[in-house]
């Protein structure tokens, strides 16, 4: 009896030892769980990047891997095909109706890690108007400012895409060149003092006239403090000798900055 015991110990100890590795379809398992789908792994050595893409593999971490038989994660998927993952949910489509949850994304080693929901856009604005603004004198010596135009704009990091729209209704009178009446006057945007590309040109067209100057556009502006605002100049003489300027007296006035967050 005693022999018999001792025989049978040994049997189990030995399978024991030999089946640490279980292989299916495969005599050369390599972690503690193999599957061998096609059957293609060599009988020696470690299977090929290949013949790994029809396989399915449990290590003795616990870790699982499909389509290679050495996972670095508790599941990892090699599809074999770029930029496509190998996974599929048959019951959650694009067409599925959106819950409440976190969202999901891969970082550049593939693993999938939450990200911060996207939060609902919001536009910063900076506006001025009014209906009745301080009259200011236009010569062709330099750029005037208009009245009340300058605005102080706090760009967030990263710089914004500034959305710019500028509307003016002028009433020319009080002083009242000789000539006047042929020349030509440009209202310009200017950012941080400097003069831009965005600019309206209008004859006036005589002493008591009125004009209307309307300007839009978008400017990219950097991170930090930025300064807006309108200048005008007289930019064609039209028989008005230099130096001497007319009055401009504003009569509607808007002027709008914003961007997206």
């Amino acid at each position: 009896m005693k022999k018999i015991l001792s025989v049978l110990s040994l049997i189990v100890l030995g399978t024991t030892s030999y089946y640490t590795q279980v292989g299916i379809q495969t005599e050369n398992p390599q972690a503690t769980f193999h599957i061998d789908g096609a059957k293609d792994n060599p009988t020696t050595g470690t299977p090929n990047a290949v013949q790994q893409l029809n396989d399915v593999a449990i290590t003795s971490t616990g870790n699982v891997g499909i389509g290679t038989i050495t996972p670095t994660n508790k599941v990892e998927i090699n599809s074999g095909t770029a930029n496509t993952s190998g996974l599929k949910l048959t019951n959650l489509t694009a067409t599925t109706p959106i819950g409440i949850g976190q969202t999901i994304g891969v970082d550049a080693n593939g693993n999938v890690i939450t990200m911060a929901n996207a939060t609902a856009a919001t536009v910063q604005t900076y506006e001025v108007s009014y209906s009745s603004g301080n009259a200011y004198n236009v010569n062709d010596l330099g750029w005037t400012i208009v009245s009340e135009t300058p605005q102080n704009l706090t760009i967030p990091t990263g710089g914004k895409a500034i959305f710019i729209n500028f509307m003016l209704g002028i009433d020319y009178g009080g002083i009242t060149p000789t000539g006047s009446g042929y020349s030509y006057y440009t209202a310009m945007l200017y950012v941080d003092n400097n003069p831009t590309n965005v600019y309206l040109t209008v004859q006036e067209s005589g002493p008591g006239s009125q004009a209307q100057f309307n300007l839009s556009t978008v400017k990219f502006l950097s991170p930090g403090n930025h300064t807006l605002d309108i200048r005008m100049r007289r930019t064609f003489a039209g028989g008005v000798a230099s130096g001497v300027s007319i009055s401009c007296r504003p009569i509607s006035m808007s002027f709008n900055a914003s961007y997206i967050n």
